[in-house]
């Protein structure tokens, strides 16, 4: 198998639900990653199921992998591919301890702190925080793909600090919801950090 979640889609407060009947027991970090192709250009509506059907069937019958990455993230959702019970195949160096995130972009040019990309990296943020809630790790356990001693590649791109998607990770009081408005705190912060970045933008 190795493919079982393909077809899967979750928007963020699904994708809460769904993890907490999985057995992450194995995972000891979470490694991220960037699609590069297909880029944000080539997705303008961002991903479907069947792009999905299609990345899952290049890396079964063209590249004989066994899995692939557990998930990948747009800006409005999260997609499964592997399942999360067990190891994936993403980084050499990771797969037998790590979750694998794909982000839809290509982060070597596309840039991740403005527009979708800021998008894309934000609900990717929040699929991790979900995961640490579920695992108990820190935010300490999440690394890049060009952290692999193995690899040479820049992934998840060179515009992408961990400094930036560290503070995008909302802490666990951040994600839990406001009892007297019912709105979550992380939706409220996600707006102020924008509005931050749009007025440096302005005075830089």
């Amino acid at each position: 198998m190795g493919f079982e979640n393909v077809g899967k889609v979750w928007d963020l407060p699904g994708f809460k639900q769904f993890i907490r009947g999985q057995d992450l027991s194995w995972a000891k970090g979470i490694t991220l990653h960037h699609t590069a192709a297909p880029t944000l250009q080539q997705r303008p509506e961002g991903f479907r199921v069947q792009h999905i059907r299609n990345i899952a069937s290049y890396y079964r019958d063209q590249l004989g992998w066994s899995s692939g990455p557990h998930l990948f993230v747009d800006e409005d959702q999260v997609f499964g591919m592997s399942t999360l019970e067990r190891r994936g195949v993403h980084a050499r160096s990771f797969n037998a301890t790590h979750i694998g995130i794909e982000v839809l972009g290509n982060y070597d040019h596309e840039r991740p702190e403005e527009g979708r990309g800021l998008n894309c990296w934000r609900m990717a943020a929040q699929a991790v925080g979900a995961i640490l809630d579920r695992t108990g790790l820190t935010p300490e356990s999440v690394n890049f793909h060009r952290d692999d001693p193995r690899t040479s590649k820049t992934c998840p791109g060179k515009l992408v600090s961990r400094a930036m998607v560290l503070g995008l990770i909302p802490t666990r009081g951040d994600r839990e919801d406001d009892p007297a408005t019912g709105e979550g705190i992380e939706k409220r912060l996600a707006a102020i950090e924008w509005q931050i970045g749009q007025i440096r933008r302005e005075l830089s």
